[in-house]
């Protein structure tokens, strides 16, 4: 199985033997594979390691932890709109949910770089100099070096460009990222397709009525006085409350705009929220979520919709699941069983859709889901250690029920490493 977590800031990825001695043979002449490849490499076959590398044996495993630099996530998904029907709007931002191990200085120009190419401009670059790129903090680092951050490119924000992309057009985004370090990060771009005229007039269509309101007090210091409520419908009830000093404001989308909940094992405990902008805030958003009559709320989860998938988010304690990083704000859900309906409270980093359900709502370490999350990595795995430009690739596949589909290290010049697992 494959089994990955975080550990002092770094990713560790682990494919441990299980299940048949058949599987166990075939996993073992997989990690043979990767061992031979690595010990190909005449900078690693010494044994010297790059900083933030780490390759061992541990019983019954193998290990490998990645380098200081990852990108978690970004929005939209990689590929999104290209390899299936997911919406990408000509207003959307991107962002990229960056972790890393020693910090990024986010008053250092050059620490997040965007070059952006959407097929009509030339390719044009944009930086932390720039008013139309921003980061979003997750935890209470000092701006000198942050170790988790959303680093997020408004388009919108644009003087002298379009501030939309073209309609229908495919939009490569680079993304360069360096630490206070001076380790590099350099994956390959990211794409996406945006929407058509006609899905763009159907995004329009069958909107739910809202009501909006404003919560003035200026000398409370809370950030957020604005807020919008769903009034009829089933989804009345739900509401957004936010900040009005956010560069777009938070609305909700169509009624029919998410697919059906298709998770294994969780069911649905209240309507889908369908909620847009696709952007990430500069504060947490906070977000009213409605539970079904008969549901009790101590007993349900959340799942967030990801503009691809279905995703879990948090359990029902409120713990925020992996696939929930990023999104969901530690520690924020509140319960609100006197409503009705009753509201699940938690503050969101940025939207997409997200839904109450009950049923399968944990981490499991021991047993890897059915369904393949898609998850992709990015890590600066082997940063500038090919002895005298030595280039290195190198693919492994692991095949067996219950175990990783598939585990995967590429080389690409002599700066950067993608690692892609699928689990």
């Amino acid at each position: 199985m494959i089994r990955s977590v975080l550990k002092n800031g770094l990713k560790v990825i682990r494919c441990l033997p299980r299940r048949s001695s058949t599987e166990r043979r075939r996993v073992l002449a997989g990690l043979a594979c990767i061992l031979s490849l690595l010990l190909s490499v005449p900078a690693l076959s010494g044994g010297s390691l790059p900083d933030g590398v780490r390759i061992t044996h541990p019983r019954n495993g193998f290990l490998m932890e990645t380098a200081p630099i990852e990108i978690r996530d970004s929005i939209p998904r990689d590929e999104a709109g290209i390899v299936n029907f997911a919406r990408v709007p000509d207003e959307t931002g991107f962002a990229v949910l960056i972790r890393s191990a020693h910090g990024i200085d986010t008053h250092a120009p050059d620490a997040v770089r965007f070059t952006i190419d959407d097929g009509l401009l030339p390719p044009y670059v944009r930086d932390l100099r720039s008013d139309t790129v921003r980061t979003v903090k997750l935890d209470q680092d000092p701006d000198e070096q942050v170790t988790v951050l959303w680093a997020v490119y408004d388009r919108f924000l644009e003087t002298y460009i379009p501030m939309t992309y073209p309609l229908n057009a495919v939009i490569y985004i680079k993304v360069e990222v360096r630490d206070i370090q001076n380790n590099i990060l350099q994956p390959p771009a990211f794409e996406f397709k945006i929407e058509n005229l006609a899905r763009k007039a159907a995004s329009r269509q069958n909107l739910p009525e809202t009501d909006e309101f404003y919560m003035i007090d200026p000398d409370s210091g809370d950030p957020y006085d604005a807020g919008i409520e769903i009034i009829d419908g089933e989804l009345s009830g739900a509401k957004v409350v936010y900040s009005s000093r956010e560069p777009l404001t938070p609305a909700f989308g169509p009624l029919d705009g998410i697919e059906e909940i298709n998770l294994d094992g969780i069911l649905a405990a209240g309507q889908p929220v369908n909620l847009i902008p696709h952007t990430v805030f500069d504060v947490p958003v906070k977000l009213f979520i409605p539970v079904a009559d008969g549901v009790d709320i101590t007993t349900a989860g959340l799942a967030y919709h990801d503009g691809t998938q279905w995703l879990a988010a948090a359990d029902a304690d409120g713990s925020v699941l992996s696939d929930g990083e990023g999104w969901m704000v530690p520690g924020s859900r509140v319960n609100h069983a006197e409503t009705r309906p009753a509201l699940i409270e938690v503050q969101v980093y940025h939207f997409s859709g997200a839904q109450a359900v009950v049923g399968g709502m944990t981490e499991e370490e021991d047993k890897p889901p059915d369904h393949g999350s898609g998850t992709v990595v990015y890590a600066s795995c082997f940063m500038n250690s090919v002895a005298g430009g030595t280039n290195f690739g190198g693919f492994v596949a692991l095949i067996g029920d219950g175990c990783c589909r598939f585990v995967g290290l590429f080389r690409q010049g002599a700066q950067r490493v993608r690692l892609s697992f699928f689990y």
